[in-house]
Order: structure tokens, then C-alpha cells, then sequence
């Protein structure tokens, strides 16, 4: 393949269409979460939601494969000017994209959940006066306070407790 010209025009295409690709579909799944949500507020239930139910539509697909097709055409955009072999720009570049795509996906949804906690009162700092679960881990050692210390002083010797 032929050397660019000018780097600058092929560099700004690419990241355009990155930001393009990885912005539409976090717009929607927001946009989408807090007009779900009951209070208007983002929340980790709101989140969870909207990403299950944005898997299970039409719509939502067609957003989430629509922002991985951009973000891999701005790859393939950026990486042109530096790439001088034709099967490495159209092979190996995109199949890079979208392990970066499922990377900065996931990344994305622990970034709003986490956001979503925080703005839920489970971040503590005396904000919203939450528990501090916003991931539901007191739920692990059982809700009806059957704690091993409390099973402990029911079976004292001598029948005391």
C-alpha cells in the first residue's frame, strides 16, 4: 500500500468515528436507564435493567452492533497511515478493535454501575445515608441473622441462651 499524504485527516477521521462508536451506545443505555428509572435517578437496578432489556431488543442490538461497527471502521481509519501491509490493516486491525470494544465495554458497564451505587447512597460519605450494599453482598451471610455467632450462644453447654 501506498505512504499517506496527510496523517492528520485519516487520524481525526478514526478517532471521530471511535467516539462516535463507543458514545452512541452509552448515551442510549443512560439515556434509556434514567427514563426507566422510577425517581429519575441512575441506579444499579436502572442499570442492570437497561442492559438486559437493551440485549433482549431489537433496537438496543442494532445500537450496540451499529457503535462496535463505527468504533471498528475508526480503527481501521486511524491505524491506515502507519499499517503498510493490506492483510495486517484489514485482518488484524479490526480483529484488535473488537477485543478493545469488549474490553472498554465491560470497563463501561463496571463505570456505571459503580456510578450508579454511588449515586444510589451505597458510596457511603454520608450522601444518601445508604447501607453500603449496592452490590448486594450483606446478602451473603443471610438476612435473618443467623450468624455463626449467633448459632454459637444457642448451643452453650448447660442449656443457658
Amino acid at each position: 500500500m501506498e505512504p499517506v499524504r496527510h496523517r492528520a485527516g485519516w487520524i481525526a477521521g478514526g478517532l471521530v468515528l471511535q467516539l462516535a462508536g463507543v458514545g452512541a451506545p452509552v448515551a442510549y443505555l443512560l439515556t434509556k436507564a434514567k427514563r426507566e428509572s422510577v425517581t429519575g435517578l441512575l441506579s444499579v437496578a436502572s442499570v442492570r435493567l437497561t442492559w438486559h432489556a437493551s440485549l433482549h431488543t431489537k433496537a438496543g442490538v442494532a445500537v450496540l452492533a451499529g457503535g462496535t461497527a463505527l468504533f471498528v471502521v475508526g480503527c481501521v481509519l486511524l491505524a491506515r497511515p502507519f499499517v503498510k501491509s493490506r492483510l495486517t490493516l484489514l485482518l488484524a486491525v479490526p480483529l484488535a478493535a473488537l477485543v478493545g470494544v469488549l474490553v472498554l465495554g465491560v470497563l463501561a458497564l463496571v463505570i456505571a454501575l459503580a456510578v450508579a451505587g454511588w449515586e444510589s447512597g451505597g458510596g457511603g460519605g454520608g450522601r444518601g445515608g445508604g447501607s453500603g450494599d449496592w452490590l448486594g453482598l450483606q446478602s451473603v451471610g443471610g438476612r435473618n441473622g443467623s450468624s455463626r455467632s449467633s448459632r454459637r450462644k444457642d448451643k452453650q453447654p448447660g442449656g443457658a441462651g
